[in-house]
């Protein structure tokens, strides 16, 4: 019996100085904290942790020399203006902008009462802001071509809620979908105002975040890590495709596209440990990967761990690597770099408080790690 035990626990350990012989040692991160998402204004990429802004020009981040004060809580940017959401040292929450990355001014306007700003999403010349007031919450706007400051949105003929906090947008030909905490998606047109014209309700859905994958195709992330295909006639989920049993969606979402070969694309969703411990729920965060192909999503494909497909976003055979290094935290923000800016279209991520990563050549080895 003696012999018996002893072998299986030699057995059991194998796996364990595996793993640890194939972690690399973790860097100390240059943007560290809990980093905000990552934004593309006038051809650098943007993120922020703490109080600092920081752009990447395709080589290193770098803290820019004017900052717009106060705690930093997220970034937007349209055509023309670097937008920050700060939460100053007193009061409410207030909305910054430029047009130079530097000389910041606020952006002011009616908010009726909603006056706690909790998220801010851009695209072109349009603005849209997660607001609340006493537990409930509206989405405010800004259209830069007409008026630059808040208006409220009337979304489907009601104008508060609690579920209604924006948790992002994204956009076809015809109209922005404004997705919110709860299970509504809202509309509005691209052109001809901004004005609610229709909302989709899915009734067992806590949605965390929305993309464009690619060709108009949108979609939805639930918390429970369902995916949701959003027209303008309907919100429909897709069946047979999760992040995995008892595990939660992050909201990060991103698109992924092979520097070598841009036919080979995933979907890329961050991923959260089951909040009810088990033997088998340990490290299980980082991020997730659904293969996609000029149709949308591949036929007959499910959410995979990195390196467990042909493709995949780390070297192949690289999951033991991705395991032991970003697989152990939750990640908040994904994103690839475009290829203007940086040739290696360098994939970044947001983790939750170990700061931001990247998954880049170290010590001659592909591998996740604190960006340097």
């Amino acid at each position: 019996m003696l012999l018996a035990l002893i072998i299986a626990l030699g057995a059991c350990s194998e796996p364990v100085f595996y793993m640890i012989s194939v972690e690399p040692p973790i860097k100390d991160p240059k943007i560290d904290g809990s980093p905000v998402n990552f934004i593309v204004f006038k051809d650098k990429v943007y993120t922020a942790s703490g109080r600092s802004i920081y752009s990447y020009d395709g080589t290193s981040f770098e803290k820019i020399p004017s900052q717009p004060g106060g705690w930093i809580l997220q970034l937007a940017a349209t055509d023309s203006h670097l937008y920050a959401l700060c939460f100053p040292d007193s009061g409410n929450t207030s909305l910054k902008r430029s047009s130079t990355a530097g000389n910041w001014e606020d952006v002011t306007g009616v908010t009726d009462g909603y006056n706690m700003l909790q998220s801010v999403y851009a695209d072109k010349n349009k603005v849209f802001i997660g607001a609340e007031r006493e537990g409930n919450f509206i989405i405010l706007y800004i259209d830069e071509a007409l008026d630059l400051k808040f208006n409220a949105l009337t979304p489907g003929g009601t104008k508060e809620n609690p579920e209604y906090l924006l948790c992002g947008i994204a956009y076809d030909s015809v109209h922005y979908y404004l997705c919110t905490k709860g299970n509504t998606i809202f509309l509005t047109p691209i052109t001809g105002g901004a004005v609610i014209t229709n909302s989709k309700k899915v009734d067992d859905a806590a949605f965390t975040g929305i993309i464009n994958i690619d060709n108009n195709t949108i979609l939805a992330i639930s918390r429970n890590g369902y995916l949701y295909n959003a027209t303008g006639a309907d919100i429909t989920i897709v069946p047979d495709i999760s992040i995995g049993s008892d595990r939660y969606s992050t909201g990060a979402l991103a698109v992924w596209i092979d520097p070598n070969d841009p036919s080979k694309k995933l979907l890329l969703a961050g991923r959260q440990d089951s909040l009810v411990y088990t033997v088998n729920s340990g490290y299980t965060y980082g991020y997730m990967e659904l293969e996609l192909d000029s149709g949308g999503i591949k036929a007959d494909r499910d959410f995979v761990e990195p390196g467990r497909a042909d493709i995949t976003s780390v070297a192949d055979n690289d999951y033991d690597r991705y395991v032991s290094t970003i697989g152990k935290y939750p990640v908040n923000h994904i994103f690839q770099t475009p290829k203007s800016i940086d040739p290696e279209m360098t994939l970044f991520a947001s983790t939750q408080k170990n700061g931001v990563w990247s998954y880049r050549i170290r010590d001659g080895i592909p591998q996740w790690n604190a960006e340097e």
